[in-house]
């Protein structure tokens, strides 16, 4: 599996590891390419939680919301998302880990691990305006020092519509669960929106709640949505980052966490190719984005 170099047009880089043709960030630890191989035959347990999006879908965000509720809790989680992300951690911290174990991951379906299908484990699945992701990616890319790369937004519009980054296309993640909800109706799959989690976060905790069928009071609801909210967040949950894995060792993770920032960086052509580009890509899905 073997680190690569993706070249953009402006002859930019970004380093990725591949393995069997998909693309995932280089977590710094000397294994990580041999854990990430055997991911598939991990061993999962019946009240495992599994967060998935693409990236800069508000995985944090939602990650946070799901731990205190299973904790029934409004108290700040002394960890971050990244401690519990299936593509980034050795097996043995997941096999360490307390029940129940709150995971995330940026991975396709077909790559979780088979135990976790076969157990029919509870998934929630965030979904975000493409367009913001875009650009909260490009910021990501641009300030992780992992990462290698220093192009410029035009040219990362571009690397953006073709999949050259890590976790490989929106579209195509985006229409692979589409398809796997169709063909595994059975499965406990529950789709949130970024925008609406914004618009009324309130309910949508609530919507959280029943689907992990965990009772909860209205008090309990508000706490949680306080404590979740960007502001409290970014500030208190980039004391874990890393300084030094960030350019200027300044931590980026949270970063506006706004609907519709795409409008400050789309010039008018772009917006009108993406348009086009998401218009032909997406034309046999039934996925609805909400718009920003």
């Amino acid at each position: 599996m073997p680190v690569k170099f993706l070249e953009g047009e402006d002859g930019s880089k970004l380093k990725i590891l591949e393995h069997e043709g998909f693309y995932i960030p280089t977590f710094p630890y000397p294994t990580h390419a041999q854990e990430y191989a055997t991911l598939p035959t991990w061993k999962a347990r019946d009240d495992d939680l599994l967060v998935c999006a693409y990236p800069k879908s508000g995985t944090h965000w939602l990650w946070e919301v799901v731990s205190m509720l299973k904790q029934q809790k409004a108290e700040r989680i002394d960890a971050i998302k990244e401690w519990n992300m299936l593509e980034g951690m050795e097996q043995a911290n997941f096999d360490s880990l307390p029940s129940p174990r709150i995971l995330n991951t940026h991975i396709y379906f077909r790559h979780l691990p088979k135990d976790f299908k076969n157990r029919k484990c509870k998934i929630l699945y965030m979904l975000r305006n493409p367009k913001d992701v875009a650009v909260s990616f490009y910021n990501h890319h641009s300030k992780v020092l992992e990462y290698e790369y220093s192009g410029s937004w035009e040219h990362y519009f571009t690397r953006y519509l073709k999949g050259d980054v890590d976790y490989g296309s929106w579209f195509e993640y985006t229409l692979d669960w589409e398809r796997v909800m169709e063909d595994n109706p059975e499965y406990p799959i529950h789709t949130l929106h970024y925008e609406s989690m914004k618009q009324n976060s309130l309910n949508e905790i609530k919507r959280i709640a029943k689907f992990l069928e965990i009772e909860v009071t209205d008090d309990l609801v508000r706490e949680i949505d306080d404590l979740c909210s960007f502001e409290k967040m970014k500030k208190e949950k980039n004391k874990h980052e890393d300084v030094n894995e960030w350019k200027d060792k300044e931590p980026g993770m949270y970063r506006k966490g706004q609907v519709g920032d795409w409008k400050n960086w789309f010039t008018v052509a772009q917006d009108d190719l993406f348009d086009k580009f998401y218009k032909e890509k997406m034309s046999k899905s039934k996925v609805k984005i909400h718009s920003s």
